[in-house]
């Protein structure tokens, strides 16, 4: 059951350019990087990064914030009150963003490449 719905809650996540940075029980915490998508190899210079004709560049920051809020209502689209399979149990989703800077600290073990 439970792989039934992180499969496709994680698929969705990479689709939409986010990293599971923490698992917590029930829980996890998806961090969307503000990322500039007009250095990027693939930008057109005809789209904007948000996908939106006749708006210019929101930036990085608000461009994440719109990555961030559409993974999170296709996922409530897709998983919310999941089926699994034991009569009359659903998994409900609660789901809330928050935008800012953060830090990332990693305690003991080895430092990964490229950091």
């Amino acid at each position: 059951c439970l792989q039934g719905f992180f499969t496709p809650l994680i698929d969705l996540i990479n689709n939409y350019r986010g990293d599971v940075i923490k698992f917590s029980g029930d829980a996890l915490m998806v961090y969307f990087q503000a990322v500039d998508d007009t250095k990027s190899p693939k930008y057109n210079c005809i789209v904007p990064p948000h996908g939106t004709y006749g708006l210019p560049d929101l930036g990085p920051m608000a461009t994440a914030v719109l990555r961030a809020s559409a993974c999170c209502i296709e996922i409530h689209k897709r998983l919310h009150m999941f089926d699994t399979h034991v009569e009359g149990v659903f998994l409900c989703l609660h789901i809330g963003v928050g935008c800012g800077n953060i830090s990332i600290l990693q305690v003991g073990g080895e430092i990964p490449p490229g950091t």
